[in-house]
């Protein structure tokens, strides 16, 4: 088992892999990813993470991307790395040449693939809950395109793990809550499940929308509408997703107890659905 990556339709061990210093994702940030997991030999929902890198390219006007080369070589990366549950990062740049904020004409996209073993929550995370704390938000108005401007991200979670949290939640000035710093975020409050809606304040997470459908299955009362920190503070539970966390929960807020400071009953039968999807092979 080894990390493999791919650049520009070229495979190669991970520690050889190089981009122009030219590039504009290195110079700019500009570019988009994704995030993918696989689960014993199976890479999960692809076509939905292809669709979403799709939105992004359109979102940022990356044009000149074969999305089936990309699925093509996700494939091929991803069975030379040997490893059965592995994380698959896809980052598609503008492309290289001289440094000027607006590209002198079309340019060639750089496509990076990487294959890296997934590490995902630990055990101790899913059974015990983690805690998070409350930042503000700071971040452009185009959250729902994945790019790699992630800077304020980056200090958020960097604040939450100085003060011993797993995750930092975004509020706005005017508190309204949308997401985490790499998660999405969901309450439970009187038995029904709650996520702030889609639009251009949040990422559209892919684990995200399998929860909602997991629930909307089992019959468990399911909404996207706005959540505000005075709903966050007060919830029976609250949960996260995300591809390589899943389902998690979270029992402190700030260091406050969430309700009764454990994980709570519906987050635990989500997991527990999840975990089912993902063993049924149900990602459509």
């Amino acid at each position: 088992m080894r990390e493999v990556a791919c650049v520009n339709g070229q495979f190669m061990p991970l520690a050889e892999a190089c981009i122009s210093v030219n590039d504009r994702g290195f110079l700019f940030g500009d570019s988009v990813y994704e995030v993918a997991r696989t689960y014993e030999g199976r890479v999960w929902a692809l076509d939905r993470h292809l669709e979403r890198l799709r939105r992004s390219l359109e979102g940022i006007q990356i044009e000149g991307v074969d999305l089936n080369a990309v699925r093509a070589n996700m494939l091929e990366a991803y069975q030379r790395s040997g490893f059965d549950n592995a994380v698959i990062y896809v980052q598609i740049t503008r492309g290289a040449g001289p440094r000027s904020h607006v590209p002198d004409g079309p340019m060639k996209p750089t496509i990076l693939i990487t294959v890296r073993l997934c590490k995902g929550a630990r055990e101790e995370q899913v059974r015990n809950g983690v805690e998070v704390i409350l930042v503000d938000e700071t971040r452009w108005a185009r959250r729902d395109i994945k790019t790699t401007n992630l800077l304020p991200n980056i200090l958020a979670l960097q604040q939450a793990h100085a003060r011993g949290a797993h995750e930092a939640v975004f509020v706005t000035d005017d508190g309204w809550v949308h997401e985490a710093s790499h998660s999405n975020l969901f309450i439970v409050s009187g038995g029904v499940v709650r996520t702030p809606p889609k639009g251009p304040a949040l990422l559209p997470g892919i684990t995200r929308d399998l929860v909602l459908e997991c629930a909307r299955r089992a019959g468990i009362p399911a909404e996207e509408l706005p959540v505000s920190r005075e709903a966050l503070l007060s919830a029976d539970e609250v949960f996260l997703t995300g591809t390589s966390s899943e389902v998690l929960g979270v029992v402190r807020i700030d260091g406050q107890p969430v309700a009764s400071g454990t994980v709570g009953p519906i987050t635990r039968r989500l997991h527990a659905l999840y975990q089912d999807r993902v063993a049924a092979g149900d990602d459509a």
